[in-house]
């Protein structure tokens, strides 16, 4: 039995961050803690709970990070929003978060100029914001601590009027008196900051499985000891035996949890919302930027109406979004539905910006959780609270876990939370958490990769061999920037697929095959709200 490991202390850390897909390790050892999702908040999690001590495993039945972590505005947000609400507890939160991501991660993270104009007198107007922002740079003061020259987060300010429209000359003109600016950050690359928790935490003993579907929970005498999962690669099934779970899997978490025997998990599952973002082939503005839609509760009946749009630099294109809907039965035409919906919304909200369908390069989606009762407020509105379930004391289901979080921003902090339920489940005293201090060795520098154009042949032989790449759109999509705007180009796509053939030993078939896959999900919408078979 592996048992948990000496705490690791000191800068002492092993440097290789090789991940090899390595199924009988899985198969022959019993772990401290297997986590089930390894988009961000799983791969949050393995890196602090390997930290701390435990022994890991972390699976998931996709590619890692290739789901909802994946698609986002790439906005890190510091909680300005919460400011209006007085809840300076969460603004706290997202502001230490932010900063330590800044902090870990300063290849894949960057400081982000955002502008939101100004209207009026009274709580749109200059002197409101003027005084919100001084707010803002006053509860973070200590935002800066341990951070890169290059990676300061400054203070907020109010531009003029001018200089606002020279920023983003299609507000409303009429009665704009000028804009707010304050700084955020932005993610460089979500897919590579997910897969850089992964490789930290594979470097001190993890053990991430890609691909591999977990069928049911495997439990004895009222103790999760494990799980029985498929390789999604060979078909072949394999057993994981663990102390506890943490299921981390987004919409399918609660399908996990009630395959464990006596979990009494009798309710329906929780309900998750469809959100649409776009890229557009225009380069809006150098700053990210919000505007409040006109839409109303009719059309928006998610959020309520009047919410904020945002856009965001992109390479040379921007990404817009979000749009929502609680019925998504048909992803497809949801996603269709989102397109169309955030075009006609920005169009209304920025006179003469004149969006199209011919403007729209991709579309990204990903699922997010409703309130469904288990907030206050409308059921049908976004949860805002992570929700973190000891199922010992829900269920009589004891060292099992669930995790289902809110925001990318917050993934590091409830994922800590997380681990420390596994140490309090397993009766163990909890080492401190490090991950907001550690960096990450694999973030430290920007990745040399240029948009749409074909990595060398050792770029691709890397992610092969040392980063767990098995599919072509693994390569395109989550190792490279190669899928980026412009791209993929079929020639490009063609050139990738041929290196990753020498690698992997494809026929021209299987090729053939990846290269229509990659360019199908190029445009392709979401799944739907079930498992991957």
């Amino acid at each position: 039995m592996v048992s948990v490991r000496e705490n690791l202390q000191g800068p002492g850390l092993p440097t290789t961050t090789d991940m090899r897909r390595d199924i009988p390790r899985l198969a022959d050892t019993r772990f401290d803690l297997l986590i089930v999702g390894a988009g961000i908040y799983g791969a949050c999690a393995a890196w602090d709970a390997s930290l701390r001590g435990l022994s890991v495993a972390v699976v998931d039945q996709d590619d890692f990070g290739a789901a909802t972590s994946a698609n986002s505005l790439r906005i890190v947000h510091g909680g300005l929003r919460y400011l209006a609400r007085g809840d300076f507890a969460r603004m706290r939160e997202s502001i230490l978060e932010r900063s330590a991501l800044l902090r870990i991660a300063p290849g894949l993270v960057r400081p982000l100029k955002v502008l939101v104009p100004t209207y009026g007198l009274g709580s749109k107007g200059r002197l409101a914001h003027a005084a919100a922002l001084a707010l803002n740079d006053l509860v973070s003061l200590g935002r800066n601590r341990h951070l890169d020259q290059n990676r300061l987060i400054p203070g907020g300010s109010v531009v003029s009027r001018d200089e606002c429209l020279g920023l983003f000359p299609w507000f409303e003109s009429h009665g704009l008196s000028g804009g707010a600016v304050w700084y955020d950050a932005q993610l460089r690359h979500p897919e590579r900051l997910t897969l850089s928790f992964l490789q930290s935490a594979a470097s001190v003993g993890a053990v991430p499985v890609n691909y591999l579907r977990v069928d049911r929970l495997m439990t004895g005498g009222g103790i999760v000891q494990g799980a029985r999962g498929t390789d999604r690669l060979t078909g072949a099934q394999v057993d994981i035996r663990s102390r506890a779970v943490l299921v981390a899997a987004g919409p399918w978490t609660r399908d996990i949890v009630a395959t464990a025997a006596g979990s009494g998990q009798g309710r329906a599952a929780r309900g998750w919302a469809l959100a649409v973002n776009m890229v557009v082939a225009r380069r809006l503005s150098t700053v990210a930027l919000g505007v409040q839609a006109r839409s109303g509760r009719l059309q928006d009946p998610v959020c309520g109406g009047r919410r904020f749009l945002f856009c965001a630099p992109h390479g040379s294109a921007s990404l817009l979004g979000t749009w929502y809907t609680a019925d998504a039965t048909d992803p497809r035409a949801a996603q269709e539905r989102g397109k169309a919906g955030l075009l006609q919304e920005f169009n209304d909200a920025c006179p003469g910006l004149d969006l199209s369908n011919a403007d729209v390069v991709r579309s990204q989606w990903g699922w997010l959780p409703l309130k469904d009762a288990e907030e206050p407020g409308r059921s049908d509105a976004l949860a805002e609270r992570p929700r973190i379930t000891d199922h010992g004391g829900t269920h009589g289901l004891r060292h099992l876990i669930s995790m289902e979080g809110v925001k990318f921003t917050t993934a590091r902090r409830v994922a800590e939370q997380a681990v420390d339920r596994v140490f309090a489940s397993l009766e163990q005293t909890s080492p401190p958490c490090r991950t907001a201090e550690l960096p990450l060795a694999t973030a430290q520098a920007e990745p040399p990769f240029t948009p749409g154009a074909t990595p060398g042949t050792e770029a691709i032989v890397h992610a092969v061999r040392e980063e767990m790449a098995v599919k072509l759109s693994d390569v395109v999509y989550r190792r490279t920037d190669i899928g980026a705007f412009p791209g993929p180009t079929r020639g490009v796509v063609e050139a990738a697929a041929s290196q990753m053939a020498g690698e992997l030993g494809w026929e021209l078939t299987r090729q053939g095959e990846e290269i229509e896959v990659v360019m199908r999900e190029a445009g392709a919408p979401g799944p739907a709200l079930e498992r991957v078979t």
